[in-house]
């Protein structure tokens, strides 16, 4: 009897770890064995289209507008302050914007914070390298954020660090914030993107004749994909297959 359970002890010691073999080559797919992915969202996007004279989108910035209008090439011809209409929240996040705005007195001022109360934020502020841009020529500008600090950047190039006296404070983005003062003058801003990074559950892998709804993800061949169109799927419209149903994250 002890021999034939060490006999089973020791095969069952063997056996796991072929098992696993198996299961890796094979790729399937172990109960359990999922993680959780992390994705990015898009907060805010405006590529600036539209006739020349048109006005802002009302539903993502505010501010004094009369002084913002579409330049009809796609930028925004800016000569006040203009902040988004959206208040973020998020523990982390990318801001980046390509603006022409020539010597703008820093960073700070083409692409700017302010908290709730339309100030700006309060903190301790480290120098990173120089900030200056020297032609008028478009350049990207980017914020980096996290609960405790703003990190601004010029052409992929760390600039300037804010660390707020409040950690996790909501916040307004603000283009041209040098309006209004001795650095004031007119920028021209081609896009803008706000992004952040959110932790959600695995998606789960595409398969025929499943109804998929606007937004959901699936996973097909090591890729995930958004559904951008409700259907039910059919052999053939594989994610890679139909961009009209799906986006590739």
């Amino acid at each position: 009897m002890g021999r034939t359970r060490h006999r089973a002890e020791v095969s069952s010691r063997w056996l796991r770890p072929l098992l696993a073999a198996a299961v890796a080559v094979c790729g399937l797919t172990v109960p359990g064995a999922a993680h959780a992915e992390t994705v990015t969202r898009t907060l805010v996007r405006d590529d600036f289209t539209g006739g020349r004279g048109a006005v802002v989108d009302a539903t993502r910035w505010a501010g004094d507008t009369r002084g913002a209008w579409l330049d009809g090439d796609g930028n925004l011809a800016l000569g006040t302050r203009l902040w988004t209409a959206t208040t973020f929240t998020q523990p982390n996040g990318h801001a980046s914007a390509r603006i022409r705005a020539g010597r703008s007195g820093g960073a700070w001022r083409s692409l700017g914070v302010l908290g709730e109360d339309g100030q700006i934020l309060s903190g301790q502020v480290e120098a990173l390298g120089d900030d200056g841009v020297g032609d008028y020529d478009f350049h990207t500008y980017a914020i980096d954020w996290t609960r405790t600090s703003f990190v601004w950047s010029v052409d992929g190039r760390q600039v300037l660090r804010l660390t707020p006296d409040t950690a996790g404070q909501p916040f307004r983005l603000v283009l041209n914030l040098g309006g209004g003062d001795r650095y004031a003058g007119g920028i021209l801003v081609d896009s803008v993107g706000v992004t952040t990074r959110v932790t959600v559950k695995p998606a789960p892998a595409w398969a025929a004749f499943t109804t998929y709804r606007v937004g959901d993800r699936v996973k097909y061949r090591g890729t995930t994909y958004r559904v951008t169109a409700r259907h039910t799927a059919l052999p053939g419209w594989e994610p890679s297959l139909v961009p009209a149903l799906f986006e590739k994250l």
